[in-house]
């Protein structure tokens, strides 16, 4: 398969990667669109070139496998799931892969369609079968983190790689006949660096309507339980409002809140738990942001930090 290389300079405006030596390529059919990449494997057509997609990570020198301590990613699957083992980080070492899945454990399939999920930081996970080193021997197809760090922790990696490949698996009974798998994603992150992130909206935008985004997004009840301040939690519309509208930054504001509800989400979280999720997220949290707008004075009723 005929692979092509874009260099981190030469992508579509909209991509935003830190630190500025931190570099990575595109190879088959992935294409870099405004704030995320589109990988896709299409079977359904005469061309090869689109048959896998993948993202090669730049791997700092001398990084072992142990000494990964971040691994993660933002995907959302427009066509069709998860399945066949793809999407996955491709971990590579002593020329041959770990491959850790994304996606509902154990399966790796039924993942929810044309939404951003948080894989959460996949180093550590205990997540039945989630990691595979059968190609390493005396390896399993089915095994955890700490597993795979016992077996090749001291071993220099040469290579991480996000892959999408499975379009062929896709025929019935299990979807229609399309053979398709296309898997957006954003937020890479190898240890302590992020790459394809989205352009942090600027300025001031209607208040009001970013509230009813994050009220969609969350649900009535995390949307209370995140902007309520009185006993029932009835004023939080116009907490949020007011919030929004007194932010230096409502569209970073507002990028802050909406991410942190994707990762929470991704936790298994959702009501008065999702939005005591979104509030306490450091760094991210609607509170803080919120409260640093307005020179650090705010409401308090006690489980809350507004």
């Amino acid at each position: 398969m005929k692979r092509f290389l874009i260099a981190v300079a030469a992508l579509t405006a909209g991509l935003t990667i830190a630190p500025a030596a931190f570099a990575f390529t595109l190879g088959g059919g992935a294409q870099a669109e405004p704030g995320q990449v589109r990988l896709v494997s299409d079977f359904s057509n005469v061309a090869t070139l689109d048959d896998a997609s993948w993202i090669d990570l730049d791997v700092p020198a001398g990084l072992t496998f142990a000494g990964i301590t971040t691994l993660a990613t933002q995907f959302n699957v427009t066509d069709d799931d998860c399945g066949a083992g793809s999407p996955r980080f491709q971990v590579a070492v002593g020329g041959k892969n770990v491959f850790v899945y994304l996606g509902p454990s154990p399966s790796f399939t039924g993942c929810t369609p044309n939404t951003w999920t948080s894989s959460g930081n996949l180093v550590g996970t205990s997540d039945a079968c989630r990691v595979d080193t059968s190609q390493h021997a005396p390896g399993t197809q089915c095994s955890t983190w700490a597993a795979a760090v016992a077996l090749l922790g001291a071993q220099t990696v040469t290579g991480v790689r996000l892959v999408v490949d499975s379009g062929w698996w896709f025929v019935p009974p299990r979807t229609q006949t399309d053979q398709e798998q296309t898997v957006l994603v954003r937020g890479v992150t190898l240890n302590g660096t992020t790459i394809i992130t989205p352009e942090q909206p600027s300025g001031k935008q209607n208040p009001a309507k970013l509230c009813k985004e994050q009220r969609a997004a969350l649900g009535a009840s995390a949307f209370n339980e995140l902007w309520g301040t009185n006993a029932n939690d009835r004023n939080a519309h116009g907490k949020c409002v007011s919030a929004m509208a007194k932010a230096k930054s409502s569209g970073s504001m507002q990028v802050a809140i909406l991410d942190a509800t994707q990762t929470c989400k991704g936790n298994g979280m959702k009501g008065a738990q999702l939005g005591a999720c979104v509030s306490a997220r450091d760094g991210v949290a609607a509170t803080k942001a919120d409260k640093a707008n307005r020179g650090g004075k705010g409401n308090n009723k006690g489980k809350k930090r507004r």
